[in-house]
């Protein structure tokens, strides 16, 4: 099965060590099953006899969980012949499960994705139950048939099963408490932001009024507008040569709509690495939000007949 469908993925890497002090690199697909992975190591080491994936002291190698998934959230073990052989996993490019996050060690602590791959591997056999076992292709209309099939059983089961979609509710109850926290958290420091963009705006306001006035002051009341208009130019000069470096280092024009973002940009970012301690909050707040929609629809679709 491996080697058929392997040109047309990218491989992930499996480093197995072996007890004697070196190691293989099986190349796998991203959607490999346990079983798949238990074939793969029999062919390649003819001499092993009993090879299997446990969870724990439970045999998972029969249930075809997709074997990547369950390690990126799981510790799964590979036993060969009663010795439980150390590995790795190099995903070599290819897009993980999860999104990486300084939440993810927080969020494991409250989720079981192993439930996740219980579910895939309970709706693929339904899905299979609907198919005739004597064809081997089958036209669109015949897998749409068993798909909807499928998902009106998997459906009525999984909306009996409440210990597993009241966990996925206080997980998501826990996310929406974080997703609180850091939205007011953004709001303080939007405000703050806005206050001290504005801020900078009226210094330069002020800033115009007062240059405005002295020249007024040194035309009518001392000089005239032989004293004063040499004056104003070199003001306008010095105004274009800032204007000149703004644009250099920064790339853009010197503009008061561009005075204001950088100034609130700078300042909101300050503020949110002070008061947070960390460089990833924005992304983390994204990651929350994305987590919530996932689980929100996973209790959805998976409570709500079909």
């Amino acid at each position: 099965m491996l080697n058929k469908i392997s040109h047309l993925y990218r491989l992930s890497n499996l480093k197995l060590h072996y007890p004697k002090g070196f190691a293989k690199i099986f190349k796998i697909p991203h959607h490999a099953t346990t079983i798949d992975i238990v074939q793969l190591i029999k062919q390649e080491e003819e001499g092993f006899q009993n090879v299997k994936i446990t969870m724990g002291d439970k045999d998972i190698t029969e249930q075809q969980l997709p074997f990547v998934d369950l390690v990126l959230h799981n510790t799964p073990s590979i036993n060969i012949d009663d010795v439980n052989f150390s590995y790795e996993l190099d995903l070599n490019g290819c897009a993980p499960y999860y999104m990486n996050s300084e939440l993810e060690t927080a969020f494991s602590q409250l989720e079981i994705p192993y439930f996740d791959a219980l579910i895939i591997a309970r709706f693929h056999e339904l899905m299979i139950q609907n198919l005739n076992p004597n064809k081997q292709s089958h036209s669109p209309i015949e897998i749409e048939n068993a798909i909807q099939k499928a998902l009106a059983k998997f459906a009525e089961e999984n909306a009996t099963t409440s210990q597993f979609w009241q966990l996925q509710q206080n997980v998501l109850q826990n996310l929406d408490q974080v997703i609180v926290y850091y939205e007011k958290i953004v709001a303080e420091v939007t405000d703050e932001a806005t206050r001290q963009g504005h801020k900078l705006l009226k210094q330069l306001i002020v800033f115009a009024l007062i240059q405005y006035f002295f020249l007024l002051y040194l035309t009518y009341g001392i000089y005239d507008w032989g004293v004063s208009e040499p004056i104003s130019y070199l003001l306008a000069q010095v105004m274009e040569t800032v204007a000149l470096f703004y644009f250099i280092k920064k790339g853009r024009a010197f503009k008061q709509t561009h005075l204001f973002k950088n100034k609130f940009d700078k300042t909101f970012y300050e503020l949110i690495n002070k008061k947070t301690n960390s460089t990833y909050f924005m992304k983390d707040l994204g990651f929350a939000k994305q987590k919530a929609d996932l689980i929100q629809a996973k209790i959805l679709y998976g409570t709500t007949s079909i």
